[in-house]
């Protein structure tokens, strides 16, 4: 299924207790089928099927706060609910525990006690269950500010918003799925990890606070290497931006980071649906881009060749004939960031009391 990222009509509509959303035909031009979080995978036999997303929203729970006590895991999860919107099931078990039946008793505890609200997902036709989707509620957005000794307004806010706009969260779930498919992949990892991971919103917040704005990621990485640092700036791209519209970002992108300091550090990751949309964007890239200049490097590579190779395969195109790993890209020289604080790593919350995207 696919969804625009900003489509002209509205994707999810009506109150949350039976929305639906029409998908897109399925990719056409993919040779490798994915599956995308909370969505049936693509198929040959799907493609001309418009596929209906319905979201049913579980009942809040309302315990008394006096019947529990949140474990460090418990706050690291309703954090990384206020930072990434929405997380599946598997997302959530990826990133915080060991096994399904861990993650299903727990988040049923957090369900349970007003903590966070769940969406059942059903894929139509053929009512295909998928893994349900998460999100804080407010409940529990002003329960994480106290433990985190913050004013709960902002933390409210968001619940608030991710829950009534959701016309994109096809969309943000499975960008949330690419840093997490590479905390994954570098989880055994001893000299690489993925110490940040901001999610849009987070790094929208962190534009507004500064002077200077540049276009806004799907979301941004620090991939930890055993020599460097790659800065990642992901674009998620849904195959629907028409190439004046990516040429506008692609300059948005140059002119905020060219001649700065460790400008080339700055990778920007386009992930496309097809081979046909990634060989467009390469066109444009190479039309516009000045390779001579200290700025931001630009790369794509397509939702297939990830599903093969993974995140951290040569599985970059950029100005070269070769595709690149992310390893290999240009990056800042290794800080003192500790490799066993990355996200994904085990116990990682422990060491990470701010969460993937804190300092």
């Amino acid at each position: 299924m696919s969804v625009a990222r900003n489509p002209s009509r509205r994707q999810h509509i009506g109150a949350s207790q039976l929305p639906s959303c029409h998908g897109a035909n399925g990719t056409r031009n993919s040779n490798t089928a994915i599956s995308s979080p909370g969505l049936s995978p693509h198929s040959i036999s799907s493609e001309r099927l418009i596929r209906t997303l319905e979201l049913r929203l579980g009942d809040e729970h309302r315990s008394s706060r006096d019947e529990y006590s949140p474990t460090p895991r418990d706050i690291a999860v309703l954090m990384a609910l206020d930072s990434y919107r929405y997380l599946d099931r598997s997302q959530l078990q990826t990133l915080f525990f060991a096994g399904p039946r861990s993650c299903q008793y727990r988040l049923r505890w957090l369900v349970h006690h007003g903590l966070v609200r769940t969406w059942r997902v059903v894929m139509r036709p053929g009512r295909i269950c998928r893994a349900s989707i998460f999100l804080l509620s407010r409940r529990g957005a002003a329960a994480l500010a106290e433990w985190l000794d913050a004013a709960p307004a902002p933390f409210v806010r968001r619940a608030e918003h991710a829950l009534e706009r959701r016309f994109h969260l096809v969309h943000q779930l499975e960008a949330n799925q690419f840093f997490i498919d590479l905390a994954a992949a570098t989880r055994g990892l001893s000299n690489s990890g993925l110490y940040h991971w901001v999610g849009e919103h987070g790094v929208e917040n962190a534009y507004a606070e500064g002077d200077d704005r540049a276009p806004i990621p799907d979301g941004w990485g620090r991939l930890l290497t055993p020599d460097r640092e790659v800065l990642i700036h992901l674009e998620w791209d849904r195959g629907t931006e028409q190439p004046r519209r990516l040429r506008a970002k692609f300059a948005a992108y140059a002119r905020y980071f060219n001649d700065r300091p460790a400008a080339g550090a700055n990778q920007i990751a386009f992930v496309a649906p097809t081979q046909q949309r990634e060989l467009q964007i390469l066109s444009l890239l190479r039309d516009d881009a000045d390779i001579d200049r200290e700025s931001c490097r630009f790369w794509t590579t397509t939702t297939a060749f990830v599903a093969i190779a993974g995140p951290l395969g040569p599985v970059w195109a950029g100005h070269g004939s070769d595709r690149v790993r992310l390893a290999d890209m240009e990056g800042l020289p290794r800080s003192d960031r500790q490799i066993e604080a990355s996200v994904g790593k085990p116990n990682w919350w422990l060491r990470r009391p701010g969460g993937g995207a804190g300092s």
